[in-house]
């Protein structure tokens, strides 16, 4: 019987040898650590401070054979010495296709020497998603395979990331990576992941890399390594007197030539490895310690290193030299037995070939092979011919497979050996794909199924597997290539109910790689099929291409009546399904139907879009989104955007988790929750960052992604509020959207937030020009001002320049907004008719503003028109009504954490004849929302990491909310909290003062 997946991948790592070598040659200096005190000292001093609570990320830089891994295995004696645990793995050339390989290198072996008891404890809650790659705990089920529930990967990395924290709660943590640049791109995500955490954890994170050879996954490595905040320490060759030192430890019974220590400092360039390397030549050629037997030998680069090795190993039997390519086919940590087999080997002759290859010091160990350095292993491995490597990795597959070795271990095997028509290879591919996405590693799920693809050109499950291959994609981030193959599994499908989901999913591949034009005619021919034999499905892809058209601004009008035509019946106030009615409440929207309608077609769809089937759900809730949270359906939009995102987090959707999480931070903005929206924006940038696929095979940069432009406008507001326009004018060169452009909706919220930072920097004509251009691009498609008040902001540009087209465009949006209906865009174009309006009705208009505002919760629009009431009041002489509403602007700015609309109360204040107060309020009443949840939680007795657990936020985070909920409420500790907030089971004193006139 074969074993079952779980007992395959603990099998395989149960057993694995040191993660860094011991041996004397693999650190290049035997024993000896020199030359190496200063780098050491700066890796004591990082752990030091580790210990002390605040992490970090020490790369360790150096070309091959350097003696990084002397190093590591250096800091990692000391830190054992101080108290730390050490966790260690290591990369390898056959560990790059394995999920997540090297983190459970790092993790697996402390779940392994736990009780079930604590295994439990480790693996609960937020850590819970862990278990699936390290097992002893339970693992709540994240979705079926590949096809069935979308990207694991968000779940994942937040599962190590927590099983990290508390186990650096025990006890402080140096967790270390040596040959990085070979680490699987799962894991160089997870550490990506942990980097930007361990500031308020105590962990080390020591990685050692080559920069001339960045691995398969550079991109993830340069990112983890280039990060601002981690210390890169360097490592030289060495000089000519540590080269003597080596050389007279091992020629210390012969006289050494005149010149020979100068001539193997030169000839080796100072590389460690290189001079042990040229030191064993000598010897086994016996050569003298001369400047002479130098010179025979040659230059010794790393090109060479095959060839001197080859002269050791033409000392040995054959079997020796079948055995080490067998070792190098199989990658370090081949078990004994298994390499004997692969090579052919009988135990006695297998038992002669390791001790000669270990006293040449070529291999280390007995049982658990591994090469002294894996440049010795590259060469053996590079003389290979491409045959017979391709043949020998194909017995391996098959030799690991029947030893119930993991099954994406058995598959990395695969991915190296010829197609061959075998249909248990590509079952095994399949099963490899689907523990791999179950892990949130997409991208290797894709590597899997396109080589199991190739292994079967005619096999009648092509179909499905292009689905899978195309869903896999998708999750990977790899729209374009999605696109490509879901087309070519909906032209072999002859299943209708798979081919109305493979549609779908090619709707969604097409619109996020920026064709949205394209979904109508991609899904005609299904859509008219399916009308004969499934018109629900017809229906649905007809809502599917109209949801395509909608975002799409550069669709023609004429192509745009489809969209009416699909909506008309809930229009008509007939009963139709959800993804009818969603879809119905953005075109209200967009139409600017008023917002009392477009909330109530939003509700009808909330009530019942669970019934549509799964893989329609995600455009669905967005619409719905949008549609609540323009139209101002406040208190609905965000009981279901909270929902959205813990069911995101839950079930490790990173795809669900940004949707939602960008459009939270949208909501947030608009209520004047400055710091939540920040919060949201950031956590979806970052988790943009964290998607599987960046690199040569992804269609975009991270930055690009469609999540990241309304995030970057949602911050670029944000900063702007904040008087920080720098900031701003820096985040969208850093992110590479300074000048982005598309003909997706979602762009345009970046277009608006951009021009509205160049107002803010006095760059009028730009801003100017982006605004009236944003409003050519939204004509015939969006008519509402409640999504980019692009009318109003352009008045307030034009107003010095042109008073006539400023108040033209002005009185235009105000008459949207008074159809339209909802206080917040008609405050905001009350506001801007006022200011572009006659100084006789500006004070009028502008207490219409502030009264249509009175009740909404869109609290920073509300301060924004009290602060133009109270300067327009100014004005006119009004000096104490102007102060009564600049005071109550000035809070409410304050409170919003809005800076520049404050100072600016305050300095209409002191025009005034007025001293404004430093700070609007003290006591509970000036708590952000996410400050009072915090508080709360820590008055309930639970600790930041707790709390950041519980909220699913950074610690870093929470005592950022702690601390300035401390500053507002005066206080110093914890204890104190329990006087102004609620525990358990007491009501809150609610309370709120001034501090000074």
């Amino acid at each position: 019987m074969k074993p079952s997946g779980r007992e395959r991948e603990r099998d395989t790592y149960a057993g694995r040898p040191a993660a860094v070598a011991d041996g004397p040659d693999r650190g290049g200096a035997g024993q000896l650590l020199l030359e190496r005190e200063n780098q050491l000292r700066r890796l004591e001093a990082a752990m030091a401070r580790a210990k002390a609570g605040t992490g970090a990320v020490v790369a360790l830089e150096g070309s091959p054979g350097i003696g990084k891994t002397r190093l590591l295995r250096a800091a990692m004696e000391r830190a054992s010495e101080g108290g730390m645990a050490v966790l260690s793995a290591r990369g390898g050339q056959m560990e790059t296709e394995f999920a997540f390989g090297v983190a459970r290198q790092l993790l697996e072996p402390v779940l392994l020497a736990a009780d079930a008891g604590e295994r439990g404890v480790l693996l609960e809650g937020a850590a819970a998603p862990a278990a699936w790659l390290l097992g002893g705990g339970r693992a709540d089920r994240l979705g079926e395979p590949v096809g069935g529930g979308g990207d694991r990967s968000f779940a994942t990395l937040h599962g190590l990331y927590w099983l990290t924290a508390r186990l650096a709660a025990r006890t402080p943590l140096l967790m270390v990576v040596d040959d990085a640049h070979w680490a699987d791109q799962p894991s160089l995500r997870f550490l990506g992941y942990l980097a930007h955490r361990l500031q308020a954890l105590p962990v080390l994170l020591l990685v050692a890399v080559r920069p001339e050879d960045p691995g398969a996954h550079g991109l993830l490595l340069t990112e983890l390594v280039a990060d601002p905040e981690a210390d890169v320490v360097r490592l030289g060759p060495f000089t000519l007197d540590a080269v003597r030192t080596l050389v007279h430890d091992a020629f210390a019974a012969s006289p050494l030539g005149p010149g020979f220590v100068r001539d193997c400092w030169t000839t080796t360039g100072g590389n460690p490895f290189l001079v042990t390397q040229l030191i064993a030549a000598l010897r086994a050629q016996h050569a003298p310690p001369t400047s002479a037997a130098v010179e025979q030998v040659g230059e010794m680069g790393l090109e060479t290193v095959s060839r001197w090795i080859n002269l050791r190993l033409a000392g040995l039997p054959p079997a020796a030299t079948e055995l080490a390519a067998a070792v190098a086919v199989l990658g370090d940590g081949a078990d004994g037995g298994q390499a004997a087999r692969l090579a052919g080997l009988d135990p006695a002759s297998c038992d002669e070939a390791v001790d000669g290859l270990v006293s040449l010091n070529i291999l280390r160990g007995a049982e658990d092979l591994a090469f002294v350095h894996p440049l010795v292993c590259w060469a053996i491995y590079a003389q290979l011919p491409l045959r017979r490597r391709a043949r020998g990795h194909r017995d391996a597959a098959w030799l690991l497979w029947h030893a119930g070795a993991a099954v994406e271990r058995v598959a990395s095997h695969l991915l190296a050996a010829t197609p061959a028509g075998d249909g248990e290879v590509v079952e095994i591919l399949l099963d490899a794909a689907r523990s791999a996405t179950r892990k949130g590693a997409p991208d290797l799920a894709v590597r899997y199924l396109k080589r199991a693809l190739g292994e079967s050109a005619r096999d009648a499950s092509r179909p499905e597997m292009l689905r899978e291959l195309g869903t896999a994609e998708q999750n990977a981030g790899q729209f374009t290539a999605a696109a490509e193959d879901l087309r070519r599994a909906l032209e072999c499908s002859n299943d209708m109910a798979a081919k109305i989901e493979i549609a779908f999913r090619l709707r969604t591949a097409l619109v996020w790689s920026d064709r949205a034009h394209e979904v109508g005619p991609a899904l005609g021919g299904v859509i008219a099929e399916a009308a004969e034999r499934d018109s629900e499905g017809a229906l649905l892809l007809e809502a599917a291409v109209a949801g395509a058209l909608q975002v799409d601004l550069s669709t023609p009008r004429e192509v745009r009546e489809r969209v009416r035509r699909v909506v008309a019946p809930a229009f008509a106030g007939e009963p139709v399904p959800p993804h009818i009615s969603s879809l119905a409440a953005v075109e209200a929207l967009f139409a600017n139907e008023p917002a009392a309608r477009v909330v109530r077609l939003a509700e009808e769809a909330a009530r019942g879009w669970y019934q549509a089937p799964e893989f329609a759900r995600g455009p669905m809730r967005a619409q719905l989104f949008v549609a609540l949270i323009f139209a101002e359906g406040h208190a609905l939009a965000r009981r279901l955007l909270d929902d959205d995102v813990e069911d995101a987090h839950h079930h490790g959707s990173a795809a669900q988790f940004l949707n939602a999480a960008v459009l939270r931070s949208t909501l947030f903005h608009r209520l004047g929750m400055l710091a939540e929206a920040e919060a949201d924006a950031r956590a979806a940038l970052e988790a943009v960052h964290l998607q599987p696929g960046p690199g040569p095979s992804r269609d975009v940069q991270p930055a690009h992604s469609l999540h990241a432009p309304m995030a970057i406008a949602v911050l670029v507001d944000t900063l702007i509020e904040r008087g920080k326009a720098r900031d701003a004018e820096r985040l969208l060169t850093e992110t590479g959207l300074a000048d982005a452009d598309s003909p997706l909706l979602l762009f345009s919220f970046l277009i608006g937030a951009r021009a509205r930072l160049r107002a803010a920097q006095g760059r009028m004509p730009e801003a100017i020009k982006d605004l009236l251009a944003l409003g050519a691009r939204l004509e015939g498609a969006v008519l509402t001002p409640a999504l980019v008040p692009w009318r109003s902001r352009a008045a307030l540009a034009l107003v010095a320049e042109d008073a006539g087209a400023a108040r033209r465009l002005a009185h235009e949006e105000l008459g949207l907004a008074r159809a339209f209906g909802a206080p917040r865009t008609l405050g905001v174009a009350l506001r801007a008719a006022a200011l572009t309006g006659s100084p006789d009705e500006q004070v009028d208009l502008l207490r219409e503003a502030v009264a249509v505002l009175e009740d909404s919760p869109a609290r920073l629009e509300q301060a924004r028109s009290l602060v133009e009431l109270g300067a327009a009041l100014r004005r006119k002489g009004h000096r104490s009504e102007a102060r009564s509403a600049l005071e109550r602007g000035m809070d409410g700015g304050w409170s919003c954490g809005a800076t520049a609309l404050a100072q600016r109360a305050c300095a209409e204040l002191r025009a005034c004849g007025a001293r404004p107060r430093r700070q609007a309020l003290t006591g509970t009443d000036a708590l952000t929302d996410a400050e009072r949840r915090v508080a709360e939680l820590a008055v309930q007795g639970l600790t930041n990491r707790q709390i950041a657990q519980t909220l699913v936020i950074s610690p870093g985070t929470v005592e950022t909310h702690l601390r300035h909920a401390f500053q507002k409420l005066d206080i110093t500790s914890r204890r104190q909290l329990a006087e102004h907030l609620p525990g358990p089971e007491q009501p809150a004193a609610r309370q709120g003062k001034s501090s000074g006139s």
